[in-house]
């Protein structure tokens, strides 16, 4: 215990080690599902998030080497570990999906109820109010802005250990939720429910029907083919939508510039409260990602102090004197 405080002192900002061994974790699970069953990806897929990741990655070598600034290398590294894990929870996703049981849309509902909650009823709610659906759904749709200025703004206000705590905890709770994913598979709502867009003509849903044709394909065995560039966000329960919401209010309420702080808090509730009918998502969905996402956050204080690989301490980002 005393050697972990030593650690905290000594690297008050954290440092990445624990979010590359879970990209590594989230690979291993990969791998044997991969032998069992092949998926093939496809190559022009492959080419944009390779290249900006080995793009990131010499950015990340040159500011912590050649010219040495903190901020820089965090937000380098930050982008670098979203974007791989992304790519690589992405796959893991389709390939559980293509081995999930029986669906659990019933229970869902179910579950909604037996909480006194009834989608339907909001759905239609906001169908009656356009003004709300329109924020709504600009919020849900922003879930990648949100995380590149996430990553920005605690940069530059040097909240390096927050920006580290949230994207080790978008980490967690992305493999959390991926791995649950297959033990209780899902359509979400508007298939479920067997709902038309004459049923809600006013609102404009990213997706309600989207991901269909995907998970129709894994779970009959026709779509073995991986294509990062045109992957559909196949899961239903629990929500990461939901949790990311929730890992970003925490995130923008430690900035330190006031107009960031609560315009970021602001967007991430507009998204959270979007998630049931702008991602179809039951409630239950929601509040499970958002449970997962307050676990994560928790771990993730803990573990970005961790040194799990050997590193000179004059080489550790939070030793490197910024660049005058």
């Amino acid at each position: 215990m005393e050697q972990a405080h030593s650690i905290m002192r000594r690297y008050p900002q954290g440092h990445d080690d624990a979010a590359w061994l879970l990209l590594g974790l989230t690979g291993l699970f990969i791998l044997p599902l991969q032998m069992i069953d092949p998926f093939v990806w496809s190559i022009p897929g492959l080419i944009a998030p390779c290249g900006f990741a080995l793009l990131l990655g010499a950015l990340a070598l040159f500011y912590s080497r050649h010219r040495p600034d903190p901020k820089i290398f965090a937000m380098v590294t930050a982008l670098q570990l979203m974007m791989l894990f992304s790519a690589a929870g992405a796959s893991l996703s389709y390939m559980i999906a293509a081995r999930a049981g029986p669906l659990w849309d019933a229970q869902l509902s179910g579950w909604d109820r037996a909480m006194g909650l009834d989608w339907m009823h909001w759905m239609h709610w906001v169908n009656d109010h356009p003004l709300f659906a329109t924020l709504f759904n600009l919020a849900y749709r922003t879930l990648i802005p949100q995380m590149i200025a996430l990553i920005v703004v605690l940069g530059l206000c040097d909240r390096l250990a927050a920006l580290r705590i949230a994207i080790q905890a978008a980490m967690i709770a992305g493999l959390t939720i991926i791995l649950l994913s297959g033990l209780m598979p899902a359509v979400a709502a508007y298939a479920h429910y067997g709902l038309h867009p004459a049923d809600y003509p006013n609102l404009h849903p990213a997706a309600a029907f989207v991901h269909m044709s995907d998970i129709s394909g894994l779970r009959s065995g026709a779509l073995r083919l991986l294509a990062l560039n045109h992957m559909e966000g196949i899961i239903t329960f629990p929500s990461y939508h939901g949790a990311l919401a929730v890992i970003f209010c925490w995130g923008f309420s430690r900035a330190t510039v006031a107009v960031a702080r609560y315009t970021g808090i602001t967007v991430a509730l507009l998204t959270l409260i979007a998630t049931p009918v702008d991602g179809g998502h039951y409630f239950s969905d929601v509040i499970a990602g958002a449970m997962i996402a307050a676990v994560s956050l928790w771990i993730g204080h803990r573990t970005i102090h961790l040194k799990v690989r050997f590193r000179p301490a004059a080489a550790s980002p939070a030793n490197m004197a910024p660049a005058t």
